[in-house]
């Protein structure tokens, strides 16, 4: 008898309480590259396997693997959260044990270096790298933001060439989550969320960066692009079913647009919120009209707009 058959042994005994990886994704948010890196470089997860090689998963597992993300939200480096996973030991985030940025930092920079040089194929290399390692969430969280805060800063008084370098970025960050969004579509199970761009808005990185990070929540998003007018959202509401409508912009609306979404909390029946930057300078009007502001942190946002969805 060879060493796996009784691991498929237990797989066919105990298949009602396995889960294949395309469901542990879904329920985790962890994509099924990284599942199969944590298992493969780190030894953190340890699935079973089915005769035909497949991946199964136990509860314990998923309970392990939430633990590991909870480790990764403290800064703890992924290379670090075996030890304490099979310890006792309490986590020390990694900025207060060494005043290090774990390893963020350092992808940051790489980041940096490859737009300088406008080289695509090293900022993908660095970014498939940070994405096998780490969930969406967290490389969205720590890579991509803070960079597109940098680039963006002083936007009016900047030179041509760092204009040059944002838009670099942002056409990279498009094209990357363009296709993340296309493979990760078929996969969600959950409630229809409409994420659209407020009018006026034609900067689409915010925009996908929240509809992503709804997918990564297990929405079904129904992604209706930039520059969306506010009065035909009631009839997609009624045609999708959805349970919430996200609209997403990166600078303070105009008076009649946050009317019109104004307008739009009265009528529907389901949860009307606004995230990115515009949600930050306008959060109170938004409020007083009966809108959600998220914030401008899509992880953050999606969480609170889950409170909205199921209170």
């Amino acid at each position: 008898m060879s060493q796996t058959e009784p691991q498929q042994s237990a797989v066919e005994r105990t298949g009602e309480g396995l889960y294949p990886i395309r469901t542990v994704s879904a329920l985790t948010g962890v994509n099924p590259v990284t599942l199969r890196a944590w298992e493969r470089r780190y030894g953190l997860i340890r699935p079973q396997r089915t005769p035909k090689g497949h991946r199964l998963y136990a509860e314990a597992d998923i309970e392990r693997i939430q633990h590991i993300l909870q480790l990764l939200d403290q800064g703890i480096p992924i290379g670090q959260t075996r030890r304490l996973l099979d310890s006792d030991e309490a986590p020390v985030p990694m900025q207060a044990e060494t005043g290090a940025a774990g390893p963020w930092e350092d992808y940051r920079e790489r980041m940096r270096r490859s737009i300088a040089r406008f080289d695509a194929a090293a900022l993908e290399g660095t970014y498939n790298e940070a994405l096998s390692l780490y969930p969406v969430n967290l490389v969205t969280r720590e890579l991509l933001q803070p960079l597109l805060a940098e680039l963006g800063l002083h936007r009016d008084g900047r030179e041509a060439v760092t204009v040059a370098e944002e838009r670099f970025f942002r056409a990279f960050i498009r094209n990357k989550l363009g296709a993340r969004l296309h493979h990760q579509a078929g996969q969600a199970r959950g409630a229809r969320v409409i994420v659209a761009g407020l009018p006026g808005e034609c900067a689409e990185t915010s925009l996908m960066l929240f509809a992503l990070s709804a997918l990564a929540s297990g929405y079904r998003v129904v992604l209706l692009g930039a520059d969306t007018p506010v009065a035909p959202l009631v009839e997609v509401v009624r045609r999708t079913d959805a349970r919430a409508v996200l609209l997403v912009g990166e600078h303070a609306p105009a008076d009649d647009v946050v009317q019109a979404v104004a307008a739009l909390a009265e009528t529907l029946p389901c949860p009307v919120a606004v995230g990115g930057d515009a949600a930050e300078r306008v959060s109170d009007a938004l409020s007083d009209g009966g809108a959600h502001p998220l914030g401008n942190r899509p992880e953050e946002g999606l969480a609170h707009l889950r409170e909205l969805m199921h209170p």
